[in-house]
């Protein structure tokens, strides 16, 4: 999800208009970051995304609803995103996002999943997924000929109870990510230096494979500093939308 008013920063960009959806669905319009050199400088730039990557080859835009999530351990093979990886790097800026905890034997009453938002502590600040965007030429109907931007999350295994274990700090929210899904969406360290982890993977233009182990190698340190709460069931209903979503709705895991 995505709430954030005009004025306020994302990457370092200042929004022009609000941001607000509490309930983003795949195929839905997301905010992208992406890094351009000019004569020797890079400038940085907010643009708007379909979420589901759309690679060139694409027949129609129904593909995007099968590639909104990368496997980063795959994602240099599969032909959907490996032209994109090479350089086309971006970053999807959220406030937080939902997962479901499926319960192995749920009790009679009980639902067989339970959904969690998952947030930075201080949610005045963001999360940066890292992604990977392309242009798509659109065939046929009103806007044929025109280009649409798509884009995708990249993923890796969730972290393990065994890198709970070794973590100086955030054992207790790397345990949890563990037992919530096999899946973590990758996220970037931003702290506005020229050299943190969401600007190198932006202006990564060579070694795709080192870029994407990069990230991936930064990711549970991040991941450790989010908390968890568990909301209302609500969100699986993507009609649902407001900040009600995310008010805790029972215990943690």
């Amino acid at each position: 999800m995505i709430a954030r008013a005009a004025g306020d920063l994302l990457g370092g960009v200042e929004l022009e208009e609000d941001l607000d959806n509490y309930n983003v669905a795949p195929t839905q319009t997301v905010p992208v970051l992406v890094d351009h050199e000019d004569d020797g400088a890079w400038h940085r730039e907010l643009h708007a995304a379909r979420w589901g990557l759309l690679p060139r080859w694409a027949k129609d835009e129904s593909f995007s609803s099968r590639a909104f999530n990368a496997r980063s351990e795959t994602v240099l093979e599969k032909p959907t995103f490996r032209h994109a990886v090479k350089a086309q790097h971006c970053a999807v800026p959220a406030t937080g996002y939902y997962e479901w905890l499926k319960h192995p034997s749920p009790e009679k009453g009980r639902p067989a999943k339970t959904p969690f938002y998952v947030h930075p502590e201080d949610e005045a600040q963001n999360i940066y997924f890292a992604g990977l965007y392309e242009w798509w030429k659109v065939p046929d109907g009103p806007e044929a000929g025109g280009w649409l931007l798509s884009t995708t999350i990249l993923t890796m295994d969730s972290p393990g109870e065994r890198e709970a274990e070794l973590a100086e700090e955030g054992a207790a929210t790397l345990s949890e990510l563990s037992r919530l899904h096999d899946r973590l969406p990758i996220p970037l360290a931003f702290t506005g230096a020229d050299d943190d982890a969401l600007t190198r993977w932006l202006r990564a233009t060579d070694r795709p494979d080192a870029a994407v182990e990069r990230v991936r190698e930064g990711a549970y340190d991040v991941a450790a500093t989010w908390r968890l709460r568990e909301v209302g069931s609500e969100v699986g209903n993507v009609s649902n939308n407001g900040p009600g979503l995310i008010e805790p709705a029972g215990t943690l895991l």
